[in-house]
């Protein structure tokens, strides 16, 4: 027997958030001693590189300069990789891509003009992988440890979040843009409007970090003889950072730097996928589902009942429940722990819960 849902009082439809750790297996924190980068072609590199975790790829990371600097340029007609990714990027995330035209590009308060937001003539970018983030990077939780060194050549390390929980987004084509700013998960130490270190785009899975705001943290191009005066040693100094290497050369090879000062540092992220939950309740009344079509249920060719006891009283077991379309063609089935006894003095509520 086949019964038709009443939908305003047999069905409820519920969204949900859910949030999981971002790395393979849910691990929601990573150190960056477990990223690993793919064999990649050298033409690949010129352009970006992968991380993996588990030999999966989980981020790429790459480079652009809006003029094109830090990379290879084959002829005057002949865009440089870093320039191509510059204007690839923006004009993805960005509604005024035709400020570009005018060297315009994103602009952030970096640091170096007081509150005022200043041209970023070159950015690094880490853009997430579709498989691991689901529908989007879960804003406001997570953390990014940079580690390098200072201008002094003395291990240091930058750690980075968004500021969801405290400023409005601002739009972008791609969904919400907060600002990337020195904290740890959503929690902000410096607000944007004294440094903003990048753009999160969420719903994208990208981080557009400003070079000359990394750089002024991490230069990675210490004096041995300050590091010394510190009381370190030449054996220990960590020349890593961002200072960009603006030759027009492929060796220049900046987003080689981001990659390796995520493998010095840790990662916190979560990925968050909109689910929709379906709950059917599927009722049985008094008058229903008390006989069945098993064939232990009869006994004979006029098929009496088996047990004389039942033909009075008959009782049935429910052990599962079908959905069915409006063709009568099954499309799930429910089946239940234990089996719910049924007759003609007793009715039964089965909910049936459907999660996509």
């Amino acid at each position: 027997m086949i019964k038709t849902f009443n939908t305003a009082e047999d069905t409820i439809t519920t969204q949900i958030t859910v949030t999981n750790g971002y790395f393979d297996g849910g691990v929601g924190t990573l150190a960056g001693s477990s990223i690993t980068t793919s064999s990649l072609s050298t033409t690949q590199k010129s352009y970006y590189y992968n991380l993996q975790y588990n030999s999966k790829d989980h981020f790429s990371v790459t480079y652009g300069h809006i003029g094109g600097s830090g990379s290879a340029v084959e002829d005057a007609n002949t865009e440089g990789t870093t320039q191509a990714i510059y204007k690839q990027f923006f004009n993805f995330t960005e509604p005024s891509s035709e400020n570009l035209r005018d060297g315009v590009g994103w602009k952030m308060i970096d640091g170096t003009n007081g509150s005022n937001a200043v041209n970023q003539n070159e950015v690094y970018i880490l853009a997430a992988e579709r498989l691991q983030m689901k529908d989007r990077l879960n804003p406001g939780t997570w953390t990014i440890n940079l580690s390098g060194s200072n201008s002094a050549g003395l291990a240091h390390t930058l750690i980075l979040t968004d500021d969801s929980k405290t400023v409005a987004a601002e739009s972008a084509p791609f969904g919400p843009r907060y600002n990337i700013v020195s904290g740890s998960a959503g929690t902000v130490t410096t607000a944007y409007d004294t440094k903003t270190y990048g753009f999160f785009y969420p719903d994208a899975g990208l981080m557009v970090l400003s070079a000359t705001a990394l750089s002024s943290s991490l230069p990675g191009s210490g004096s041995t003889t300050a590091y010394q005066a510190a009381g370190g040693t030449v054996s220990n100094i960590i020349p890593q950072g961002f200072t960009s290497d603006l030759r027009v050369a492929a060796a220049a090879d900046n987003a080689w730097k981001l990659a390796r000062s995520l493998s010095l540092g840790s990662t916190t992220l979560r990925s968050e996928e909109q689910q929709y939950v379906f709950d059917y309740f599927c009722r049985a009344k008094a008058s229903e589902y008390n006989l069945s079509q098993n064939v232990t249920f009869w006994s004979g060719s006029q098929y009496e009942m088996r047990h004389s006891d039942m033909v009075t009283n008959p009782q049935t077991f429910i052990s599962e429940v079908g959905l069915y379309d409006t063709q009568n063609s099954l499309l799930a089935v429910g089946r239940l722990s234990s089996p719910i006894n049924k007759n003609f003095s007793s009715e039964a509520i089965v909910k049936v819960r459907l999660t996509y």
